[in-house]
């Protein structure tokens, strides 16, 4: 071979590994996939896309690298990954890629281009449930929020909603690691989580429910199931809200009305003690129509439920009208008077009357 043949071959090899290393280069630049990042629900189909816009001009491959259901194909500028209705957890966390790879003597490249593929599935069910149906006051209660197949658990959290009765919202969350749960973190399973409530009279009538969220960047919506809302019933003694403790006086002859109230669960029953022991039983109201001297010392009202009771003590001092005493003295006077000036004007008119007929007949 010539040295001008030498320099000709040297040069056209140079332009044909340029040329198919810039064509190389130019076809992993324009790898496209239909999707970098796709969240789908358990059960549904999916499909992902990877192209390239023209035939590299070695010999190469376009596929999909993945755990499952891989493919790959020659000679086409397309390739299709598809799951009729996925179901395999192994997506969550692994490596799905579009690859291509294209031939190029004495090397073989090789590009790729990741997809992040989550897969997620809503509760099959969801419950919340409390250890009694009737709280008492001052005992520590638990709920319980029982969510069945609902994954993946590591990006589940448990949200507890309260309401009270005027409407204010209380939210808690507790996120994956603080409740108990049968399977795998990446797949999904059974969750239990508890609450802890102090039983008041502040939580009758609150009303739970529980959520399951779970905290995927794609996921707009995080919130995938509820459970039904669960009514709280607290049972507590009453606490008597009238009469206060104090002194009511009231003249004699006159009306005497006590009236007791008091909140607590069940609705309470009254009991009235009076001074001559006398009991007023389930009635919370006290009535003497005509109050007496001995009418005077100290009412006890008690209500009273199943968690308790409450009393509170009125002193009921009955005053005399002195005025209607004065008034009554001062009308028997009046009498005594009239009647004693009655009777010495008929003295006086019956002496002249008869001395004048003695005085006549002599």
């Amino acid at each position: 071979m010539t040295v001008w043949g030498l320099f000709i071959f040297v040069v056209v090899l140079g332009v044909y590994v340029e040329y198919t290393q810039n064509t190389n280069t130019d076809s992993c630049s324009t790898l496209t996939v239909s999707h970098d990042s796709l969240l789908v629900e358990y059960g549904e189909p999916v499909e992902l896309t990877c192209s390239i816009p023209s035939k590299p001009s070695s010999q190469y491959k376009l596929g999909w690298e993945s755990q499952i259901n891989p493919v790959q194909i020659e000679n086409e500028t397309s390739v299709v990954w598809r799951s009729p209705g996925l179901t395999e957890w192994e997506v969550n966390g692994r490596e799905l890629f579009c690859f291509l790879t294209v031939n190029v003597a004495p090397n073989q490249d090789q590009c790729k281009k990741r997809v992040h593929l989550s897969l997620y599935k809503r509760p099959d069910s969801m419950k919340i449930s409390s250890e009694s149906s009737v709280w008492s006051e001052g005992h520590m209660m638990k709920l319980k929020c029982e969510i069945k197949n609902v994954g993946p658990l590591q990006s589940l959290t448990v949200q507890w909603t309260r309401v009270d009765q005027n409407k204010n919202r209380t939210v808690t969350e507790i996120s994956y690691g603080s409740f108990s749960s049968s399977g795998e973190e990446r797949k999904s399973g059974n969750v239990t989580a508890t609450l802890n409530v102090s039983a008041s009279r502040d939580e009758d009538g609150v009303q739970y429910q529980c959520a399951a969220l779970l905290k995927l960047e794609q996921l707009q919506q995080p919130q995938v199931g509820t459970s039904e809302p669960l009514n709280i019933t607290v049972h507590y003694r009453p606490t008597i809200t009238q009469p206060s403790n104090g002194t009511v006086s009231v003249t004699t002859g006159n009306r005497l009305v006590l009236s007791c109230s008091a909140h607590g669960n069940p609705s309470p029953q009254y009991s009235w003690s009076s001074p001559g022991n006398m009991n007023f039983i389930n009635s919370s109201i006290l009535i003497i129509s005509s109050v007496q001297s001995e009418d005077q010392g100290q009412y006890n009202c008690t209500a009273y439920n199943d968690a308790g009771s409450d009393s509170v003590t009125v002193m009921v001092n009955v005053v005399v009208d002195y005025k209607l005493i004065i008034i009554a003295i001062c009308a028997v006077l009046g009498v005594v008077l009239l009647v004693t000036g009655f009777s010495f004007w008929f003295y006086k008119r019956y002496r002249r009357t008869h001395s004048a007929t003695i005085s006549s007949t002599t």
